[in-house]
């Protein structure tokens, strides 16, 4: 790979990084997707604390702009509940951002993602930016 195409990589990556407010943690799991009547799970690939990535089944038809209700089950009395939005979707994943998420499931997420990061004071900061994205019940 020549040097130019490397940098250019990396500047793509740094910018990417920038402009993105919310720490993501990997965080393989199943989640439990349901709107409207239809449910179903899906392949948790990341998680933070506006959104998720998720790799949906194959073969579903959704209406991105319906809101759903989305459950992440931790242990058996451990579930992150929050309603989402799919912001975009492609062939192989959606990506989600919470409409709102009850205060027991966002002490979870918190506790999830202290846990998985470097820097859990990063979260304290990311906690103040997230107060005017979603609703907490």
């Amino acid at each position: 790979m020549s040097i130019l195409r490397s940098m250019s990589r990396e500047n793509n990556k740094n910018s990417n990084q920038e402009r993105r407010r919310f720490t993501r943690v990997p965080f393989i799991a199943e989640i439990v997707m349901q709107c409207g009547d239809e449910e179903w799970t899906c392949n948790l690939l990341d998680i933070s604390l506006n959104g998720i990535l998720v790799e949906p089944p194959t073969n579903i038809k959704i209406n991105p702009n319906n809101p759903c209700a989305v459950a992440l089950f931790l242990a058996d009395d451990v579930i992150i509940n929050a309603r989402a939005i799919i912001k975009y979707t492609d062939t192989d994943h959606w990506g989600l951002q919470y409409l709102s998420i009850d205060i027991e499931s966002l002490k979870h997420l918190r506790r999830l993602l202290e846990r998985n990061l470097h820097d859990p004071e990063l979260i304290n900061r990311e906690i103040t930016e997230l107060s005017s994205n979603i609703l907490v019940k």
